[in-house]
Order: structure tokens, then C-alpha cells, then sequence
């Protein structure tokens, strides 16, 4: 018998701690460690506790990091309450920044966070409300629709749950012809796979990042036992 994914460990040794000396209730907080040091997000530290002191998807920050510092567009598909959208307006060379969030809740919440930070009529920013994908139907959009430069670098990151693919397959023109380092949530080994073998054929290099040894004392908690980061950069063409 395999033993069970990280990603479903309950045994927390710290979260007692953390409920006896934390209040619970949304504020404005200001992040002091990690990858969104300065930022002020709206949370409940109750149960975000891990956003505040740096270690929520730590093993990606050298990846975005390294990503953000070279991007001059990016586009943060699956955007959530906004964390990698503000980073990437505060912190990045980006000149043009897409967040797409069709959740109306977690869309509330990223134009909060967008406030308490100063960016929200940011002109560099554009949020959609809509899904990314290959879907022709109203209420979906393809990456290859919104006219960014393939002639600069860009960043793409992908939280979607599921729908990996088709956010890939939509941008399928912007991928072959730009330079993009690319940012995947993978939910199954098989779109794991399917997303690595898409990028691959377009001339990426991709790897996995592991979750970190200490996530057995600090785990994320999540719905589904396989839950990764895919990340890719475009080889040098020779």
C-alpha cells in the first residue's frame, strides 16, 4: 500500500497553537516574510496564517521570482483573491497584466486586495471575470485572443482545477511563438502529463516542483491527493 499524499495529511502539530493565539476574522494585514513581503492582504489569519508568514506554495517563489523579474506581460490565470496579480504589479517588470477569476466571491476579494495595495485602477491591469479556455461559447476566453506581444517575454500562471488543458490549448499560437515561463497547477498525474507533453512539444523544458520535506509538519491541506506545480521554460533555440 502507497502511503497517502501529502497533500491529505490532517495531522497539523502546529495548527493548535495557531488556534489558541489567533483571532479569527477577515482584516488588512501586512505580509512581513516571503515572496509577498510588503504586500497588504485581506485575511483571516485563522486560516491563512501560512499566506502571512511566506510558507503557502513556497517551493514556486523561486520560480515566480526568477519569472517576475524578466516577464514584460503575464497573465494569472485562476487568480484567486489576487496574492501573485499584486506581486506582479508591485514587483515585476510587467508592463501589462491580465487576472482572470470567474468565482464573483474570490473576484471580490482580488479587487479588495487590489484596493488596500493602491493598484486598483492600475492601467497596466486588466481582470476578466470570465474563464480562460478553447470553449468558443460567451463567458470563455482563449489566451490567444488577447493580442500580447510574442516578441516579449511573458509569464503564465494556471490554478484552474482541472480545466489545464484547455487553458494551454487556447493560447497554442502564443506559446509556440513567444518566450513565456509557464506556471501549472496540475491536479492528476495524467493532465500532469498531458500539459508537460503539450508544453514539451512546443519547445519547454519542464519539471516538477516537489513539495518541500517539511510539509509533513506544515502541510497545505488540500481536496485531492495529487496537487503540484509543472513548471516550463522555453528552451534556446539553436
Amino acid at each position: 500500500m502507497s502511503p497517502p499524499s501529502i497533500n491529505l495529511i490532517q495531522w497539523r502539530p502546529l495548527s493548535a497553537i495557531k488556534r489558541a493565539l489567533v483571532t479569527g476574522g477577515r482584516r488588512p494585514v501586512r505580509v512581513p516574510v516571503g515572496l509577498f513581503r510588503g504586500v497588504t492582504l485581506d485575511l483571516d489569519l485563522a486560516h491563512a496564517m501560512q499566506k502571512y508568514l511566506g510558507l503557502w506554495e513556497t517551493e514556486t517563489y523561486p520560480f515566480i521570482r526568477a519569472a517576475a523579474a524578466r516577464c514584460r506581460w503575464a497573465v494569472d490565470v485562476g487568480a484567486g483573491a489576487g496574492e501573485l496579480t499584486l506581486y506582479l504589479l508591485l514587483k515585476s517588470q510587467a508592463v501589462r497584466v491580465h487576472a482572470f477569476e470567474p468565482d464573483e466571491a474570490e473576484t471580490a476579494q482580488l479587487r479588495a486586495n487590489l484596493a488596500l495595495n493602491a493598484v486598483a485602477d492600475d492601467p497596466r491591469l486588466t481582470v476578466h471575470t470570465v474563464a480562460v479556455s478553447i470553449n468558443p461559447n460567451p463567458g470563455f476566453v482563449a489566451l490567444d485572443s488577447l493580442g500580447l506581444d510574442p516578441g516579449q517575454r511573458g509569464f503564465l500562471k494556471v490554478d484552474v482545477d482541472g480545466q489545464e488543458m484547455h487553458v494551454l490549448q487556447s493560447g497554442a499560437g502564443l506559446l509556440s511563438e513567444a518566450v513565456v515561463d509557464v506556471l501549472v497547477e496540475t491536479h492528476s498525474p495524467s493532465l500532469e502529463s498531458a500539459c508537460a507533453r503539450f508544453l514539451s512539444e512546443r519547445g519547454y523544458a519542464c519539471s516538477v516542483i516537489p513539495n518541500a520535506w517539511w510539509r509533513v509538519l506544515v502541510p497545505e491541506v488540500r481536496p485531492l491527493p495529487h496537487n503540484r506545480w509543472l513548471a516550463a521554460t522555453k528552451r534556446a533555440r539553436v
